[in-house]
């Protein structure tokens, strides 16, 4: 009898017959695309942390701002144990050249009690099993192990409460081709910060106090696991703290000072804190989530300002580091057709609906990179890739060759800089254009 109740929970398991909803699972989802990707490819940088990690760097702008493959591993809901969870199977598949830690995920965090979702959904999605045999003591009480390693068991009461997920379950076909490339982003909040909730700021002030800020002995612990485990394999560790709004939390100057006192004992590692100093220019309120609950998050937009910040930190600080993938074939066939890879990576075959004027060209006393056409519906844009230099205005007359009409002369048009897309090594330029006007070159720049 014994033998075959486990043969049905093995069998029901492996059909998934009681997985529960799996609509918005993004954990199940990155884990199934990171290992189909590093079958044959390397992950370049590995990123950990919990929702604030998750919600404040978009993978994808940070991929092609570095030229390199950056995947976020982290979890909603989870502690820093998660991190070093996520990190010790990933490190089975990949060797990264970098390893960021968020450290909202630094607290006053003990062993978990009663709230295992988070922590069960990353169990169910990674793949080995005596790597999970090994962890399981540490993410979960005894309690919570059976269920840890059969949907069947966590959801047997979806015989009488949830009979359509069954049914459901029953009918749905397997999916057997390769998952969709998924760097980890959970991109949810597509609005910034709403005048009523900046006025509750005004009338109630800031919602988190850096003072209760403390970490505990658990944190520090897994911190240090962490370190010792990136510290084996020689890989390099950043910790990151993605910013709330800077009227969202008072006296983190204390906070900083904590959390300070501990990171320090890593010295090899650097950190990047976008709280404080706060750069008021371009963490405005449309980055943030509108809310003015204790766990605030960054907007769609936030998220790709952090992304930017943290490539111009890493060109900066880590300059030979990552690997230089911008003139591989495979790599640029994964992220060509993102959103952002026309603002980072030259024009290449296969861009439908983008066009490369001119390349590197010296004109003005600006080193153009690139100058790109992007062909819409309604009209058409000009995109201008100038190399960085000191005191880059945001806006310039530009004269160019055109055609219209059959008639070829020269027009100034003024291009505006895009301050979100903040490129290591270039500034981005733009102009909206008329469809039936075609650009053949530049003949001069003025700022």
């Amino acid at each position: 009898m014994f033998f075959m109740v486990v043969f049905v929970i093995i069998f029901t398991d492996k059909k998934g017959f009681f997985t529960a909803d799996q609509t918005n699972n993004h954990i199940r989802k990155k884990w199934a695309s990171f290992y189909d990707f590093t079958k044959n490819k390397e992950v370049d940088v590995i990123i950990l942390g919990n929702s604030h990690i998750i919600t404040g760097v978009d993978p994808f702008v940070l991929s092609n701002a570095t030229s390199s493959t950056c995947f976020i591993l982290g979890n909603s809901g989870t502690g820093i144990i998660d991190a070093w969870f996520q990190l010790g199977e990933a490190l089975k598949q990949t060797q990264p050249k970098l390893v960021i830690l968020e450290t909202f995920c630094i607290n006053d965090q003990v062993k978990h009690e009663g709230e295992d979702i988070p922590y069960l959904q990353s169990f169910d999605a990674q793949k080995n099993v005596f790597y999970k045999l090994k962890s399981m003591p540490q993410l979960f009480h005894s309690d919570s192990w059976v269920e840890a390693w059969s949907p069947t068991i966590r959801n047997h009461s979806f015989i009488f409460t949830d009979t359509a997920r069954i049914k459901h379950n029953l009918q749905r076909p397997r999916d057997r081709k390769s998952p969709k490339l998924d760097l980890g982003r959970f991109a949810r909040f597509g609005i910034g910060l709403q005048d009523s909730t900046l006025q509750k700021y005004e009338e109630s002030g800031a919602h988190v106090n850096g003072k209760e800020y403390q970490i505990s002995d658990f944190s520090r612990k897994y911190l240090r696991k962490i370190m010792n485990m990136c510290k084996a394999k020689d890989i390099q560790v950043l910790f990151l703290s993605v910013p709330m709004y800077y009227q969202h939390i008072s006296n983190y100057e204390i906070l900083k000072k904590t959390l300070n006192k501990e990171l320090k004992k890593y010295p090899e590692a650097k950190w990047l804190d976008l709280q404080m100093p706060y750069d008021t220019t371009i963490y405005t309120p449309d980055k943030f989530e509108n809310t003015y609950s204790a766990n605030q998050h960054l907007s769609n937009l936030g998220m790709m300002v952090t992304a930017y910040k943290l490539a111009g930190f890493i060109s900066e600080n880590y300059p030979n580091l990552l690997p230089d993938r911008s003139k591989d074939p495979v790599w640029i066939e994964d992220f060509k057709s993102t959103e952002h890879f026309v603002y980072n990576q030259y024009v290449t075959g296969g861009m439908k609906g983008y066009a490369s004027i001119l390349k590197d060209k010296k004109i003005g006393g600006f080193h153009i990179r690139e100058l790109v056409l992007q062909e819409n519906k309604e009209s058409n844009r000009l995109l201008l890739k100038i190399a960085r230099q000191k005191n880059l205005p945001s806006v310039l007359n530009v004269q160019f060759n055109v055609n219209m009409l059959g008639n070829q002369f020269n027009s100034a048009l003024q291009m505006n800089s895009i301050k979100e897309i903040m490129h290591p090594q270039h500034q981005i330029y733009m102009v909206d254009l008329k469809k039936e006007v075609k650009i053949n070159t530049i003949v001069g720049i003025m700022d």
